[in-house]
């Protein structure tokens, strides 16, 4: 038994050696695949940085930058741009200043709105989009040696009468002179309303002169007044006016009223708003039309942004006065009355030319 003992218990040692070895070997077997999993994933990593490493180097190659860096060359690159192109509207405004003037130079950089000179300021009045235009461009009209503007657009059916305006300012005009340059028609003042207190019609010194000789020359006429009315009864009162003056003659062009709102201090009509012009614009009109004659509506830019209501201009033939080789008046008009400058044959000094869009020779408007 003694013998079996010792056996058994040299077998159970063996048994335990067996096992620690076959335990050492996989505690070293799993150390040793740690250590390679190590290895691989230190390799690995290696080999993704050295990867991302060579793509940046190529995009470095290839121009492209880091997040600041772009940045930064988009902030230099917007305020180059800025600069440059301050630089270049500076540049043009200039060339405009130098040929044009500070006013067209303005008025051609916002074409969304009329701009006025009044009292040292520009004033800006958005374009009405319900207002009829006119449609001309600047390149559709061309100016003659003498200073008479000719019609050149591609509208055939645009046949403007050619036309002057005419006062005691002109002197003794010889009429049959005027005739064979071309002109149509004749604008002849009949008068106006003092601006002073006592606010009295007088007749245009030239009137009935300036009147007979157009007609005896085969002229058509038109006449206007100088208003000074601050009240729908002032402005009947001027029609009747110039309607008594006017009635031994023939008259076929417009009977026009004049506005030029004044900005003197001593002017009656100094305070007058655009509501009171329309009661004194219809009165007026109103008058005219039921005599049987065109009534008519004269004004400046002035007149036609800032006292000649958009009702008023859609519902009288419009008649509107600005210096220049192209209508800057968006809206339609009847007649422009574009240089006070004006050469012509039959008269000293400088003319008013007019262009008429509508043929009044005919009774149809």
């Amino acid at each position: 038994m003694k013998k079996n003992d010792h056996q058994n218990s040299k077998m159970v040692r063996k048994t335990k050696d067996i096992i620690s070895i076959i335990f050492l070997s996989l505690v070293s077997l799993l150390a040793l695949t740690f250590c390679i999993g190590l290895l691989l994933s230190n390799a690995d990593l290696r080999r993704r940085i050295e990867a991302k490493t060579s793509e940046l180097d190529a995009i470095e190659k290839e121009g492209y930058f880091t997040t600041a860096q772009t940045e930064q060359l988009v902030e230099n690159a917007a305020a180059e741009a800025e600069s440059e192109t301050l630089t270049n509207v500076r540049t043009q405004f200039k060339d405009i200043l130098g040929s044009k003037g500070s006013l067209t130079a303005i008025r051609d950089m916002f074409p969304d709105d009329i701009i006025v000179a009044s009292n040292g300021e520009y004033l800006f009045y958005p374009i009405d989009e319900n207002m009829e235009r006119h449609g001309f461009k600047a390149e559709d009209f061309r100016v003659s040696s003498n200073g008479k503007l000719d019609y050149i657009g591609p509208d055939e059916s645009v046949q403007p009468q050619f036309g002057i305006m005419v006062s005691r300012y002109n002197g003794e005009i010889n009429f049959e002179n005027v005739k064979s340059v071309g002109v149509d028609f004749v604008m002849v003042r009949v008068g106006l309303r003092g601006s002073s207190e006592d606010a009295s019609l007088v007749e245009d010194d030239f009137f009935r002169q300036n009147v007979n000789g157009a007609l005896a020359a085969g002229l058509k006429v038109g006449v206007y007044f100088d208003s000074s009315a601050i009240n729908a009864r002032e402005a009947e009162e001027e029609a009747d006016y110039i309607l008594s003056l006017i009635s031994p003659y023939e008259i076929t062009y417009p009977v026009a009223i004049m506005i030029e709102a004044s900005d003197s201090p001593e002017s009656r009509t100094v305070n007058l708003t655009s509501s009171d012009y329309t009661k004194i614009i219809d009165s007026y009109c109103g008058k005219v039309k039921d005599a049987g004659y065109k009534p008519m509506i004269y004004g400046n830019i002035v007149a036609y942004t800032e006292y000649i209501e958009p009702e008023m201009q859609k519902k009288y033939p419009v008649w509107f006065s600005f210096n220049g080789d192209r209508p800057y008046y968006p809206y339609r008009f009847d007649m422009w009355e574009y240089t006070r400058n004006g050469y012509i044959y039959g008269i000293d000094g400088g003319a008013n030319f007019i262009m008429c869009m509508t043929d009044y020779s005919t009774d149809e408007e």
